[in-house]
């Protein structure tokens, strides 16, 4: 007799993926949000080509290179429309969650568990960063990769093909590939003995072979051009405390699923001893529970064992530094927390203990709900970084963001109120520009410094800079410009070499006092060459000044990234006629009646009419007056 393909099996996991997929729907029509942009233009990993994409940092500061590669690949039909990468990061994350449930009905033999493992993926809200985020694509490939590694892994252990174990060990490079936080998995390879094998060390140093030789080649490729890695320097009191209110902070995000949770960033409202204890608790009660379940079964203490390997990264106990908090960094862990709550839920309903049962289901329940909050959430940038602004007001990057929406919305005396409140807090005081006036870059104490740090692991003075910007750019959209020039001089005093920064000084210094605006558009050329924006502006300084070549060098570099601008050709026509290259003037002219805001039919007639009196000076000159032919 024929086997049926559509076994209840494969049904219910064609439910997990269709659950997946439409709980994610919403987020099809999402924008570009945060670093989406430079993801898209392929900035982010240097240029839009394979080979950078494999050398260059993803975002000039991680070791990702498949991510990139995938973002290449949906750029080469998506026409930079986001659609196309959330279709991508949705069926990545549906698939996830299909192996889910293949992994926890590996880990335990038992369907029922692994269906609502996939279903408890599926709706996990610390997913929401990772697949409703174009920029979460790092996290959703390599969630998507070690849940493909643990299932071959175990698939392994139980059918005693060596292929399988092959597979593994090139899933397990793909993910740590896609995301370093994978590699800590490793970890779970000898393991794996001792939870499905013969639980012999020999074993598990022969398993461990071929993950040895990719952890080789993924050194290698990591040496090539990987940014080498950056210590926090911290005691070990605060370290402890602040790895124990990490723990409560996602041990709370996952076993009582809220709103804050998915949009919290740093560690600024779990202060106090409350939260340390908080964490302290549930760090002991995981190691209990791995601890029982080691004596009765093991897979599932294996499982638990996978989580805590890929968190410690995230656990900020480690000296690595990254955003405190960011929710969408636990995406990996959710694996073992999904089989987790699915395996329980299932044991549950089988033991007939139903209120054990209708605790794991309220939990599955409310995550959904949270989950279709938190995916309406990155839709538009206004919305998430108001949500993020109120839920985590001290988070630089949220504030700071928020403000520039509030900006394009004409809302900047809002804008004003939260920038201007976060840097109260960090300096300690309402008057923190006249403190920097005063103080200078003494300004920044030691004080500011640890407040600094909470925001991304790291005192990064340079975020502080840019919030003190986004301050003065809002004072400059309200046509208050003393007050910008002002704020926006004590950031260039926070940090003078800051090439935006100098840049955006100068445009407002242009009508006030343009020497000065001059210097800062050329200290902002000379630390970041490649700033377009800047090389335009002060190309045209240097077209008024008569100084052509070098207005024709700055832009010849600049109008790849320009080539949208008529301001921009126009300006690269002034300076090519200047240095008599009349030619590629007319083709500058041509690409400004052509841009994207096309240039003023008189502005190009006017500057044709330089050319032909230069190319033409004879024929331009008005006609000598006839001499009389009658002689006095």
């Amino acid at each position: 007799m024929e086997k049926r393909f559509f076994t209840r099996w494969r049904i219910a996991l064609i439910g997990v993926f269709a659950l997946s997929v439409l709980l994610y729907l919403p987020s099809l029509m999402g924008g570009s949000i945060w670093d989406d942009d430079d993801l898209i233009s392929g900035a982010a990993f240097g240029k839009a080509n394979l080979l950078t994409a494999w050398v260059h940092p993803f975002l000039g500061h991680y070791f990702r290179p498949l991510t990139s590669v995938s973002v290449l690949i949906d750029s080469s039909y998506a026409n930079q429309t986001p659609f196309y990468y959330h279709q991508t990061n949705i069926l990545l994350h549906s698939f996830t969650a299909v192996l889910v449930a293949v992994l926890a009905m590996l880990a335990t033999q038992k369907k029922l568990a692994g269906v609502l493992a996939g279903f408890f993926f599926a709706a996990q809200p610390l997913q929401v960063g990772a697949t409703a985020w174009i920029g979460g694509r790092t996290d959703v490939l390599s969630t998507f990769f070690l849940a493909g590694f643990l299932v071959s892994l175990v698939r392994y252990h139980q059918t005693t093909n060596r292929r399988w174990l092959i597979a593994s060990a090139i899933v397990f490079l793909l993910a740590a590939l896609s995301k370093e936080q994978a590699a800590f998995m490793l970890f779970a390879v000898p393991l794996s003995v001792f939870a499905f094998g013969t639980r012999k060390w020999k074993d598990a140093g022969r398993i461990s072979i071929p993950f040895a030789v990719v952890l080789v080649i993924y050194i290698v490729l990591w040496c090539i051009d990987a940014p080498p890695p950056t210590r926090v320097h911290a005691g070990l009191l605060y370290s402890l405390g602040l790895s124990m209110r990490t723990a409560a902070h996602y041990g709370l995000a996952l076993l009582t699923p809220n709103h804050p949770s998915l949009l919290t960033f740093t560690m600024e409202n779990y202060q106090g001893p409350l939260w340390i204890a908080i964490g302290t608790c549930l760090t002991i009660l995981y190691v209990l529970f791995v601890k029982a379940t080691w004596k009765s079964h093991r897979p599932l203490a294996w499982l638990a064992l996978c989580g805590l390997f890929v968190y410690m990264p995230i656990s900020n106990l480690p000296p690595v530094p990254s955003f405190v908090a960011g929710p969408y960094r636990f995406a990996e862990s959710g694996i073992a927390g999904a089989c987790l709550l699915g395996i329980g839920c299932a044991y549950g309903l089988t033991s007939k203990k139903y209120v054990l049962a209708g605790v794991f289901l309220a939990n599955l329940a409310v995550g959904a709900t949270v989950t279709n909050w938190g995916i309406h959430q990155w839709m538009k940038p206004l919305d998430l970084f108001a949500t993020i602004a109120k839920i985590d007001h001290h988070f630089m990057v949220g504030v700071g963001n928020y403000g520039h929406a509030l900006d394009g919305e004409n809302r900047s005396k809002e804008a004003i109120h939260w920038t201007g409140g976060l840097l109260a807090w960090l300096f300690g005081t309402d008057k923190w520009a006249q403190l920097v006036e005063t103080k200078g870059a003494a300004a920044v104490t030691p004080e500011v410094m640890d407040r600094l740090r909470s925001n991304g692991g790291v005192p990064d003075v340079r975020a502080l800079a840019w919030l003190m910007s986004c301050n003065a750019s809002s004072y400059s959209v309200m046509k208050d410009k003393p007050s910008a020039r002002y704020v926006m001089k004590q950031a260039v005093t926070i940090q003078p070499k800051d090439a935006r920064i100098n840049f955006l000084y100068g445009k407002l210094m242009l009508d006030v006092d343009r020497r000065l605006a001059i210097y800062h558009f050329e200290v902002a050329i000379k630390t970041s060459p490649g700033y377009s924006a800047c090389a335009q502006a002060l190309a045209h300084e240097r077209v008024k000044d008569g100084r052509y070549a070098e207005a024709v060098k700055l832009l010849d570099k600049a109008m790849k990234d320009l080539n949208w601008s008529c301001l921009a050709w126009l300006d690269l026509a002034d300076a090519k006629i200047g240095v008599h290259d009349f030619a590629g003037a007319r083709i500058a002219l041509d690409k400004a009646a052509h841009a994207m805001m096309s240039a003023k039919k008189a502005d190009i007639d006017l500057r044709l009419k330089r050319i032909a009196a230069l190319e033409h000076p004879a024929q331009t000159q008005p006609a000598a007056p006839k001499k009389s032919a009658i002689t006095p």
